[in-house]
């Protein structure tokens, strides 16, 4: 049972469940990743899973773990009762986002793998980035050789079902720590809109999939789709949602490895610090302006002032 933290205290207990929990969760989170489109290769992979008899009993019963247990944390906390079923909601709606939250997490707090309690804010977003920067910078190079198999296979991979295969894995590998590291940034940063409007390149990545997934699913649901017209159009659809996801990855990795870079990143933090000094001048002068009218108009009220004393 986890105790609720007052006066800043940590929370207690819950590190069995909730790490059990976090293994459910991106349990689930692969499944999904295992079926999205994320290039060109994995299709028959993907056609192949979804219609094996344990793809959705494995879907249901991942789900129903995430909804149960997210029904009796609500007595496993002292919160308010909309915020526990606020966050019942949010789990029960998407099973990946338990990994970052529960009907029984305490409100303002985060657990985190091998960390345990902590409390969301600026402190905890820039220790969970640097554990995580390192990891990301290697994922994201993995890029690189999807990007060469992709490009430069051409036939290959419709020829070498394992190498579409692996492609197809790993580009699954990259979306799924891409949403991992984006769902922890976000709980712990202070203002999340800031943090998603920031990172928004990463949001892109995680949601392009998705969207391409759902569109394709939409346009099969008629039977219209089987003229060739129209299956020229899907295709050309897939490619484009295709190109767009490997460009968002190679502008992301530019980004990391800038940042990697000490002589690049030092030189992109002055260009920050050079932009928030010019703000800043800015607005001195500006205060100064208030300034000298608030001045001007007090002081023929003086003058008033003293002429009718006189």
């Amino acid at each position: 049972m986890i105790v609720a933290s007052t006066s800043g205290t940590a929370p207690q207990g819950g590190t069995f469940r909730h790490g059990l929990m976090l293994v459910v969760a991106i349990a689930f989170l692969s499944v999904i990743g295992l079926v999205l489109p994320h290039g060109d290769s994995g299709e028959a992979f993907r056609d192949w899973f979804m219609a094996h008899a344990v793809f959705r009993p494995l879907i249901m019963a991942l789900w129903a773990v995430v909804i149960i247990e997210g029904i009796a944390g609500l007595f496993a906390t002292n919160d308010a009762w909309p915020a526990r079923l606020r966050r019942l909601l949010l789990t029960s709606l998407l099973p990946p986002l338990r990994m970052i939250t529960a009907s029984s997490k305490p409100h303002g707090w985060l657990w985190l793998p091998g960390i345990g309690w902590k409390p969301v804010g600026e402190e905890t977003s820039e220790q969970l980035e640097q554990k995580l920067a390192l990891p990301m910078v290697i994922l994201t190079l993995l890029v690189l050789p999807v990007l060469g198999a992709e490009l430069t296979g051409g036939e290959t991979l419709d020829n070498h079902p394992r190498m579409a295969l692996a492609t197809h894995l790993t580009t699954c590998v990259i979306w799924i720590g891409f949403t991992m590291e984006f769902l922890w940034m976000v709980a712990a940063a202070p203002n999340k809109l800031a943090y998603c409007l920031k990172n928004w390149i990463n949001l892109v990545i995680i949601l392009l999939p998705l969207v391409a997934f759902l569109r394709v699913l939409n346009l099969f649901r008629f039977t219209r789709m089987l003229r060739a017209g129209k299956l020229l159009r899907a295709y050309r659809l897939r490619g484009l949602w295709t190109r767009l996801w490997r460009l968002a990855l190679l502008f992301n990795l530019l980004d990391r490895l800038q940042q990697r870079d000490p002589a690049k990143y030092c030189a992109s933090l002055e260009k920050k610090i050079a932009d928030l000094e010019e703000e800043l001048a800015k607005l001195h002068a500006k205060l100064a302006e208030q300034r000298a009218k608030a001045e001007a108009v007090t002081q023929p009220a003086d003058g008033i002032q003293g002429t009718s004393q006189g």
